[in-house]
């Protein structure tokens, strides 16, 4: 009896990977999920460290290709040696037809949302460990009553110092994608009110949602990463969130700066909070 390798996941840089299920080949990027059938694929080449899903095309006709980057060189040669040793038993398979009509994509929003939580966190987690470094630091230089004064100015700054990068995480993210990414039109379903269609490069429809009204709206995403998309909104609002973004976090940074200070002040002996100004 033998027993046949299995077919390894191609993990790949920025959280990528490439998977095969059988009849499909399952493309996980961040902000999407991609399936495309064996009977869409002309080839896949392994690249040194890279996968590049080959399409079928129409004579004459340029082919799409879905690459991951980043894998391990030995993983990437044994997955394309197996793929393409299973695409000649594919049923309907017809490496002249366009193989792009057969591959579905579903953007994956929910990621989006849970990477600026974890932006959230984690900065709230350092900004915290440094509010008690301090009141560590401010005790032993022989200040203890500074922890009263530097607990509710540090979570103050801690507060102000994450809704500002999150605004600017926002605000770049939007300023990227208009200036770098690629702009369309998404025409609205006319049976779903608030849903809007657009198509990709490599010819995929991908859906967003919006209340903004109107038969169509303006998109912006990025070419490399077509599920990461935004849409643009007016000047004003956009540069309203970068003020804002920048006024809490230097608002944050400068609260910590004179913490910071403060710090310094009493190793120094320069700084006594016990005695009344």
């Amino acid at each position: 009896m033998s027993i046949d390798p299995s077919i390894p996941v191609v993990q790949g840089s920025r959280k990528t990977s490439l998977e095969f299920e059988g009849d499909a080949l399952h493309l996980r990027r961040p902000h999407e999920d991609v399936r495309i059938p064996l009977a869409a694929i002309g080839r896949v080449r392994a690249e040194g460290r890279a996968v590049a899903v080959e399409l079928t095309a129409p004579a004459g006709g340029v082919p799409v290709v879905h690459r991951i980057d980043g894998a391990s060189e030995a993983g990437t040669t044994m997955f394309a040696a197996a793929v393409n040793a299973a695409l000649d038993g594919t049923p309907g398979r017809d490496t002249t037809a366009d193989g792009s009509a057969l591959v579905e994509a579903r953007t994956r929003t929910l990621d989006r949302r849970e990477r600026k939580a974890r932006l959230v966190k984690r900065w709230s987690a350092g900004a915290t460990a440094l509010v008690a470094l301090l009141c560590v630091l401010i005790a032993v230089a022989g200040e203890p009553i500074g922890i009263v004064l530097f607990l509710p100015m540090g979570f103050a700054a801690a507060g102000s110092t994450v809704v500002g990068v999150v605004a600017l995480s926002g605000w770049y993210r939007e300023w990227r994608l208009m200036r770098h990414g690629i702009t369309t039109f998404a025409a609205e379903v006319p049976d779903r009110p608030g849903m809007y269609l657009y198509t990709d490069p490599a010819g995929l429809i991908r859906q967003v949602s919006t209340w903004a009204g109107g038969m169509a709206v303006k998109v912006c995403y990025d070419p490399r990463d077509p599920g990461n998309v935004v849409l643009p909104r007016a000047a004003l609002l956009r540069r309203g969130e970068l003020a804002l973004g920048l006024f809490f976090a230097l608002a944050g940074l400068v609260s910590y700066g004179g913490m910071i200070a403060m710090t310094v002040s009493a190793f120094q002996g320069t700084l006594n909070l016990s005695e009344p100004a």
